[in-house]
């Protein structure tokens, strides 16, 4: 088996991580668009943090809060804070004042706002009931997570697929086995059905992702 061989049949045989890529809907708004169930913070014109509904009211009626909340005698003049409230903080220069608690629940959005995009895994985020198929690092193809299961039961079973005296040495698929072929190089052994449903697969991948 030569270095290239060794390496693409290492890379199938680990590739069983499960990082499951999140449901998405259109892109109406671009790269910025919200996750089914959020929405855009809007603390102020062009904060599109990406929050739940409740935390974008929660801005609005903070907004309309503001004038009543500063002490314009302060050490700060017009953005010092009465007692009890401090800096808002929802992006640089924001010094609308709320509680603390409300601060620490802010940065925790700021923290969640890029996973609660559409596209959190970018141009290869799947759609809805999708997720990728991983048969090897970086294999985005977005499949049923049964074929995912499958493309991960695969690679574990391997090894046990394999004649290392036939024709292709250590790639060489016992009788009823064929390569996978779910990418260049992969000689992952799996039946014929198996190797055509992955080939179909390939043909569908970018109707199954978002930006399609």
């Amino acid at each position: 088996m030569n270095l290239i061989s060794k390496s693409l049949l290492s890379a199938a045989l680990v590739a069983c991580s499960f990082a499951v890529a999140p449901v998405a809907v259109a892109q109406p708004y671009g790269p910025d668009t919200c996750a089914e169930g959020f929405v855009w913070r809007d603390a102020a014109p062009g904060d599109h943090v990406c929050v739940k509904p409740i935390g974008r009211q929660r801005a609005a009626e903070e907004n309309a809060l503001a004038a009543s909340r500063i002490d314009p005698a302060g050490a700060y003049g017009p953005n010092t804070c009465l007692n009890g409230f401090v800096w808002r903080e929802a992006f640089g220069g924001d010094v609308v004042c709320v509680t603390p608690d409300r601060r620490d629940a802010i940065q925790n959005e700021n923290r969640l706002g890029p996973s609660r995009r559409a596209l959190a895994f970018g141009p290869d985020t799947c759609i809805d009931g999708y997720v990728w198929r991983d048969a090897a690092p970086g294999d985005h193809v977005c499949v049923t997570p049964n074929s995912r299961q499958r493309a991960a039961n695969e690679n574990t079973a391997a090894l046990s697929r394999i004649d290392p005296a036939g024709a292709y040495g250590p790639n060489t698929c016992i009788t009823g086995y064929v390569w996978r072929e779910a990418f260049g190089g992969d000689v992952v052994c799996v039946t014929g059905a198996r190797r055509e449903a992955v080939r179909q697969e390939n043909a569908m991948a970018a109707a199954r992702r978002v930006l399609n």
